[in-house]
């Protein structure tokens, strides 16, 4: 103990008597001061705040879950902008005519982010994956797992509904369950000036080249709405969606991630 004591009380007198180790430990204490001190006035409540943030998300998205348990699909009737950004992504309140399994629809409305990749795909007329409190229409939210089975038989219900006289309702799923995608020729595009649920009547021949079978030639009636006539050029090629062994059934791809046909 007593060599203890003397070593403590020469290191305290050299470090008093040495001016030049006495600031060094200052300025030690001082950086560390500092440091704790940055620590604790912006680190520490940034990750509490971080944290908190991620806890009223998962709150936010199991409410979620546990309210809105209906999947539908809902056609966007109007959009606007709210004025909000969240990373930079415009916020939208989209009013939509959502429908029901027994093929009747109500409307209700959805406030979400949209990446603005995704913007120039949503337009009135659009339909788009979305969940409901089937006690409390009035809101629903933007479906991510949208159940796939689901979305195309009451899309296709949909379709059957706006245009009754075109494919029926188990071609229509058929196409949807069995089909393949192919790049096909637009060979000729003509509009029969008819209209019908806002859309209108055209005339379609495309191409498929196939090296081994040859090509194959179809044509069929179907209604188009403004966005597809931007890409219904003759001479450019389109996805349609095809059964094999059944080339007189094919339709035009509207959204490829989900077969949405026409």
């Amino acid at each position: 103990m007593n060599n203890n004591g003397e070593f403590f009380d020469w290191l305290v007198n050299y470090i008093l008597q040495t001016p030049q180790v006495l600031v060094v430990i200052v300025t030690i204490l001082a950086v560390l001061i500092i440091v704790l001190l940055i620590f604790v006035m912006v680190i520490l409540p940034g990750i509490i705040s971080f944290n908190l943030y991620n806890r009223r998300q998962k709150k936010q998205e199991q409410y979620q879950n546990d309210i809105y348990t209906a999947k539908t699909i809902g056609v966007i009737r109007s959009m606007k902008q709210t004025g909000r950004y969240i990373n930079e992504n415009p916020e939208f309140c989209f009013v939509l005519d959502a429908l029901t399994k027994d093929g009747t629809f109500f409307q209700t409305t959805v406030t979400e982010n949209i990446p603005l990749i995704q913007i120039s795909m949503l337009a009135p007329g659009e339909v788009i994956s979305i969940r409901y409190d089937p006690e409390n229409c009035s809101h629903a939210i933007g479906d991510n797992a949208p159940d796939i089975a689901l979305i195309d038989e009451l899309i296709a219900r949909y379709q059957c509904q706006r245009h009754p006289e075109e494919l029926s309702y188990d071609q229509r799923m058929e196409l949807a369950r069995n089909s393949v995608i192919k790049k096909a020729l637009l060979e000729s595009f003509r509009l029969t000036g008819k209209k019908e649920a806002g859309d209108q009547e055209a005339e379609v021949i495309v191409r498929i080249t196939d090296n081994i079978a040859g090509d194959s030639v179809m044509s069929r009636t179907l209604y188009v709405n403004d966005k597809m006539l931007q890409y219904m050029i003759p001479g450019k090629y389109i996805d349609i969606s095809i059964i094999p062994g059944k080339d007189s059934l094919f339709g035009i791809v509207t959204d490829i991630t989900t077969k949405v046909v026409s």
